[in-house]
C-alpha cells in the first residue's frame, strides 16, 4: 500500500500514513468518547475528548508495535523491510521477498498478534495493579484509558489469528500447510480459498446483524468479510500467476 504522508522513520524502517487512516482515527475519537461519555457522566466534555484522542494516538502507537514486530522479524531473517503503512484496517508492511521457509513465514506472522495480546494483557495488569476492578470502567481518567487501550488490543491480537488469509492467523495456517506440504505456491492457494471463505462468513454475518437491528455493527463486519474476500482472492490470483509463469519458464 502506497505510503501518502511520511512520519519519520524507526529502524531504518520508513514509517507512513495512508489518508483512510484519517477516516478510521476519526471514528475511534467518536466511539472512545461515547464509551467514556456513557461510563463516567460526571467527567467534564474536555477531559473526555482530550482523553478520547490521546486514547486513540496510543491506539495506534500499538498498532505501529505490531506492525515493527513482523518487520524487525522479517529483517532478522534477512528480509528486506521497506516502509509500514498505518490504514483504515490497522497497517501492512512492505516486505520487499517473501520467505524462504514455513519457519520464516510463521514467525513473521504469529508474532504481530502475539505483541497485540501482550500489550493488552501488559494495560489491563497495570490497570489492576492501579485499583481497577475487572467488568468495570477505570474510575480515572489513566485507569479507564488502559483498560480501553487493553481490551482492544487483546480484541486486535484474536482477531488477527483468525485463519483468514491475508489475515496474520490465515498466514500461520499458510506457513502450517506449507510445512505439511512443502509447496509454498499451493498452500497459498489453499490459505487464499480459506480466507475467501472466512470473508464470507463475516459477510453473512454482518448482514444478519444488519437485519437484526445492530445497524452500523451489522455494516462494519460485513465491510470486513468483503475485504477479506477481495484480499484472498487477489492472494489467490498473484499464486496462479505465479504458477503459470514458472510452468511456461519449465517448459
Amino acid at each position: 500500500m502506497r505510503t501518502n504522508i511520511k512520519i519519520g522513520r524507526v529502524f531504518g524502517i520508513e514509517i507512513g500514513l495512508h489518508y483512510s487512516w484519517f477516516l478510521i482515527a476519526l471514528l475511534i475519537v467518536m466511539s472512545v468518547v461515547n464509551d467514556f461519555s456513557a461510563a463516567h457522566k460526571d467527567w467534564s466534555r474536555e477531559l473526555i475528548w482530550s482523553l478520547s484522542i490521546l486514547t486513540a494516538l496510543l491506539f495506534f502507537v500499538s498498532l505501529l508495535l505490531h506492525e515493527l514486530a513482523h518487520s524487525l522479524v522479517a529483517k532478522s531473517r534477512g528480509l528486506p523491510v521497506r516502509s509500514i503503512t498505518l490504514f483504515a484496517l490497522g497497517g501492512v508492511s512492505q516486505i520487499e521477498r517473501d520467505p524462504r521457509d514455513a519457519r520464516t513465514e510463521f514467525w513473521m506472522a504469529f508474532v504481530g498478534p502475539l505483541t497485540s495480546v501482550a500489550i493488552g494483557i501488559a494495560s489491563l495488569g497495570i490497570a489492576r495493579w492501579s485499583g481497577w476492578t475487572p467488568g468495570t470502567s477505570g474510575a480515572v481518567p489513566l485507569v479507564a484509558m488502559l483498560v480501553w487501550l487493553g481490551y482492544i488490543n487483546l480484541g486486535v491480537g484474536f482477531f488477527n489469528l483468525i485463519p483468514g488469509y491475508p489475515l496474520d492467523g490465515g498466514r500461520v495456517l499458510r506457513a502450517i500447510v506449507w510445512w505439511t506440504i512443502k509447496d509454498a505456491e499451493r498452500s497459498t492457494r489453499i490459505a487464499a480459498r480459506i480466507g475467501e471463505a472466512v470473508g464470507g462468513l463475516f459477510i453473512a454475518l454482518g448482514v444478519v446483524q444488519i437485519f437484526g437491528g445492530a445497524g452500523f455493527n451489522g455494516l462494519w463486519i460485513a465491510f470486513i468479510g468483503w475485504f477479506l474476500v477481495q484480499a484472498a482472492a487477489e492472494s489467490y490470483r498473484a499464486a496462479e500467476i505465479a504458477r503459470r509463469q514458472f510452468a511456461e519458464f519449465s517448459r
